[in-house]
């Protein structure tokens, strides 16, 4: 009897696909626990993007508790900009931006799609930043690959993953955020090789609309935006990054990435703006 555990599978689909390809050799047993399994990853799934929503919906008085939360995490997320990086020399022209372009304050994230903590900024943080400075006008956001845990862990989930989101990036801005937070959504574990090039089209035909998906296909296999990953990884190194998630506010690399760091960080910049 064969024993089945939740990590051997990245998503719903992917024990759909091992049952239908060893299907003579499972016993019953075996198909119940692995459709048991299956349950399990969908309805971690239906959690991811039901907390997304909760967050999407925040309010200031969320953001405010979220806040107080935060700050107890200590000294990862205090309220001051880093002095260790001065230097403002990213080129930011050709990089995934979100929010109004005139907006007076640059947010900058440097991530890394294997990176557990970036997960937790994408589903905790980001929301709250989006909806009282993005979608304000007050702030414009923008994402810059810095795919480095492949060197501490198996396989190239870090460089497939980013290379994927550049390919639909080259063709839509748009869905690239919602390829990007997605592909977040389906996160495994640091330690496993999970974004294989079969996941990530299977990620973007879920959660993107109009892509031409055999050339998202090729752009993947062929690693056509490799290029641009590496390079984005040199702009971080030459701005001092060294782990993710990493964020810069109007050039300036701040001490943690919690929302009460953020915050401030733009408040003290948009106070400049009426100096």
């Amino acid at each position: 009897m064969a024993s089945f555990n939740e990590d051997d599978f990245s998503s719903p689909e992917e024990v759909d696909e091992y049952i239908d390809e060893n299907e003579d050799e499972l016993s019953s047993h075996d198909k119940e626990e692995l459709k048991g399994i299956k349950r399990d990853l969908e309805t971690e799934k239906q959690q991811r993007i039901q907390k997304r929503r909760k967050w999407a919906k925040y309010g200031i008085t969320g953001v405010l508790g979220l806040g107080l939360a935060v700050l107890v995490l200590g000294p990862l997320v205090q309220v001051a900009l880093s002095p260790s990086t001065q230097q403002k020399g990213f080129n930011l022209e050709n990089q995934p931006m979100m929010g109004n372009e005139s907006a007076p304050v640059t947010i900058v994230e440097f991530g890394d799609y294997r990176c557990p903590v970036c997960n937790q900024f994408d589903q905790q943080v980001f929301p709250a930043v989006k909806n009282n400075f993005i979608d304000t006008g007050k702030a414009k956001f923008y994402f810059i690959n810095y795919a480095f845990l492949d060197q501490y862990m198996p396989g190239d989930t870090s460089q497939t993953a980013a290379v994927a989101a550049e390919c639909v990036y080259r063709q839509n801005e748009t869905e690239f955020w919602e390829f990007h937070h997605a592909v977040y959504d389906n996160q495994k574990s640091e330690s496993k090789d999970w974004a294989t090039e079969d996941f990530m089209m299977q990620i973007a035909r879920e959660s993107t609309e109009g892509l031409d998906y055999g050339q998202l296909e090729q752009c993947l296999s062929n690693r056509e935006t490799a290029d641009a990953v590496n390079s984005d990884r040199r702009i971080g190194r030459v701005n001092g990054v060294s782990g993710t998630p990493t964020i810069f506010v109007n050039g300036e690399q701040l001490s943690g990435w919690g929302y009460t760091t953020i915050a401030q960080a733009v408040q003290q910049e948009l106070a400049k703006t009426q100096e």
